[in-house]
């Protein structure tokens, strides 16, 4: 049963513009200071886009985002409904959170393992989604493709640059993945 929230294309696009933009903002850095990191500081993929791309690319992804999000509220009879809905609520909390591990703490393996989390929910929610409606499911494409692309970026740039959070160098050997092992298995 199709019923709840109806907005138009105009309206999902600034409110993808308004969520993309709060995102940037949650890095709590300066665009100037984003771009430097992004091009200076930190070794980048070969392949790498230019930095300016990433904000277009997750308006586009938000956008059909909150499509997909809108008729998941507007849709009680939906199978694995819920299971959708979970899946929304943790990729947008890797969208808000990922300026943070990338930018303020500068964590390249952590923004890393946001990037193949985000890329597996794309890839899942596209998966349930197309089970019960083909439509719905169309709307994480645009996410899967970008965070699959994303994600051999992340994976370059935490193999290349030193991780200052988990105090890692560049090319760790076993012996310093074995010393990290005991301070996540510690309870």
């Amino acid at each position: 049963m199709r019923s709840g929230i109806k907005l138009s294309w105009w309206q999902l696009g600034l409110l993808s513009l308004a969520l993309s933009a709060i995102g940037g903002l949650a890095s709590g850095r300066s665009k100037k200071k984003e771009r430097k990191l992004y091009n200076r500081e930190l070794k980048q993929a070969p392949w790498a886009p230019p930095a300016w791309l990433f904000g277009p690319a997750w308006t586009v992804n938000n956008l059909f985002l909150l499509k997909a999000l809108v008729e998941l509220i507007g849709r009680d009879d939906l199978p694995r409904r819920q299971s959708l809905l979970i899946r929304q609520a943790f990729i947008w909390t890797i969208f808000f959170s990922f300026g943070y591990i990338y930018f303020r703490k500068k964590s390249p393996i952590l923004a890393a393992a946001w990037t193949l989390a985000d890329a597996f929910l794309a890839g899942s929610s596209f998966v349930v989604a197309g089970r019960a409606d083909k439509t719905l499911a169309r709307n994480y494409l645009p996410l899967l493709g970008w965070t699959s692309f994303a994600t051999t970026l992340a994976v370059y740039q935490a193999l290349t640059n030193k991780d200052t959070v988990l105090e890692v160098d560049p090319r760790p050997g076993l012996r310093q993945i074995g010393r990290l092992l005991p301070r996540f298995s510690a309870s």
